[in-house]
Order: structure tokens, then sequence, then C-alpha cells
């Protein structure tokens, strides 16, 4: 079986064989869909600063650990418009690193 590590968005999926090959079956997201899911310990607020603004993969890559999860810095905040977002001094709602990485 593959082993993909705790930055690949399969690694909750389980893998299936279909005509004797490994493939996935259906993607599994993370147990929330949304902050207001969550616990207040689970979540932490942050000020963007001027090098991170308009760019969710910088603070996706401070926090997690990857550029990769910048799509759960603008699903978290669900902004009006995500071209341009966040400006600088923007206060952000993020979960934690633990519920994204598995740490």
């Amino acid at each position: 079986m593959a082993n993909h590590g705790k930055l690949s968005r399969f690694r909750l999926t389980e893998i299936i064989l279909v005509n004797g090959k490994e493939t996935y079956g259906l993607w599994k997201p993370f147990s929330f869909t949304n902050l207001d899911e969550l616990d207040e310990k689970d979540i932490m607020t942050i000020k963007v600063n001027g090098t991170q603004a308009r760019r969710p993969d910088l603070i996706a890559l401070k926090y997690y650990g990857s550029s990769l999860f910048e799509w759960i810095v603008i699903m978290s905040n669900k902004p009006q418009n995500p071209l341009g977002w966040p400006k600088a001094n923007e206060i952000i709602r993020l979960p934690v690193p633990g519920l994204i990485s598995g740490d």
C-alpha cells in the first residue's frame, strides 16, 4: 500500500483495488468543514503581516509546513473575494497545526 505521509490530502483515504491495481476510494475530508465546528482551543488567530498579504500559500507554509495547505487557509476564512486576500494587518483564524498535520 502507498504511504503518502502527513502532507498528502489522501492520507485519510482508503486505498482500494480496481482491476488489480491500487487506487483511492472517495477522498475523506478533515473531520470538520468549518471553524464553527471546532473548540476555541483548536483555533488560532493571527495577524497577517506585509509579507503574507495576498499570499495564503506563505501563511500555510509558516503554520502548516507546506504551501500545499493554502486551501485550508482560504477554506477556514471564506473570503468574499479570494483574489488579493488577505490584506496586511487583517486578522484571520486557522485550525491549529495538529488538526491538519496529524502531529
